[in-house]
């Protein structure tokens, strides 16, 4: 070969060696970017949210979670524009499906993660575009449990009222594990909803009876499993609740839950809120309240012992 045709071609491999090892090098310093200011963003909302957790006034709350929100998908909107390449923030939800695929996750446990990507969703689309209004809101402890979601609905096969929530405050832990599919975040979560209680007063806001309940029918711990970005130290879950008798007027709710902190102690907390009954929530008149039972009250009513159950009192 021609000494000169030799020189050429290896000046240009080696230009395009150094082509490609340029290219590299700029990717490997835009996902390093990017994941570094994703650091930043997610920091300072873990630095900003516990202010707006405490406080406790409705109107007071609603005002500051809404300018978080909108300060914190504003950042994230700034990021995606910066680093529209990296723009992929369902790796979670991803990694799912992949194993879906591939049969480690099988169709029946596939069935609930969709739901739950669901549910995740639509939260995340009410907090990114400044929807979300909860209904029912209480603070206790540097924790706030948000009821967004009040009404009645089919389930089951029969009327029931539904409760949608979120709670904000949950301690968490983030590992990540490798395996032959991937990296996979797990989220250590310890929340517990250790009861709801419900007491249904009359006209003359006398204990008409109460109901005992305990976990709710579903619970989400990590949201962020399902879409990176969610923002953190959120529970989602709902209850499903019996229609009341027509009798009953008001209904007081109480929720007590637990989470612990890393060392082990305890951060109990009770949510409570008196709410009037929409008629839509009662049953008709004249129809028997099912799963209660006939007890005589004294002045001071003892708490009922079983869990789920209605209990009329008189």
């Amino acid at each position: 070969m021609n000494p000169v045709v030799r020189l050429l071609l290896l000046i240009v491999a080696a230009l395009a060696i150094g082509g490609w090892a340029l290219h590299e090098y700029q990717t490997r310093t835009i996902e390093a970017d990017s994941k570094l200011d994703l650091v930043r963003i997610q920091r300072d909302y873990d630095e900003r949210a516990p202010a707006a957790r405490e406080i406790v006034g409705a109107d007071e709350y609603r005002d500051e979670m809404g300018g978080l929100f909108r300060w914190y998908f504003g950042a994230l909107r700034d990021h995606d524009n910066h680093f529209p390449d990296q723009r992929d923030h369902e790796k979670g939800w991803k990694d799912i499906l992949h194993k879906h695929e591939i049969g480690v996750i099988k169709q029946p446990e596939f069935e609930g993660l969709s739901q739950n990507h669901a549910t995740v969703d639509e939260v995340y689309k009410m907090l990114q575009g400044g929807r979300f209004d909860p209904v029912y809101s209480g603070a206790s402890l540097g924790q706030h449990f948000d009821i967004w979601r009040a009404q009645r609905e089919q389930h089951e096969n029969q009327p029931m009222i539904r409760l949608d929530f979120v709670w904000w405050g949950p301690q968490r832990k983030v590992e990540f594990e490798k395996s032959e599919t991937g990296t996979t975040k797990r989220v250590q979560v310890s929340a517990e909803l250790q009861g709801i209680v419900i007491q249904l007063m009359d006209a003359k806001d006398k204990l008409y009876g109460e109901v005992h309940g305990e976990e709710p029918s579903a619970k989400i711990s990590d949201p962020d499993r399902y879409l990176d970005l969610f923002p953190a130290n959120a529970v989602l879950g709902t209850y499903w609740l019996a229609l009341v008798p027509h009798e009953a007027q008001t209904l007081k709710l109480e929720v007590d839950a637990v989470t612990r902190t890393a060392s082990g102690h305890e951060l109990p907390a009770k949510f409570e809120w008196s709410i009037p009954l929409k008629d839509d929530w009662k049953l008709a008149e004249g129809q028997k309240w099912e799963g209660a039972t006939e007890e005589i009250r004294e002045e001071e009513p003892p708490q009922a012992a079983a869990p789920k159950h209605g209990k009329k009192g008189k």
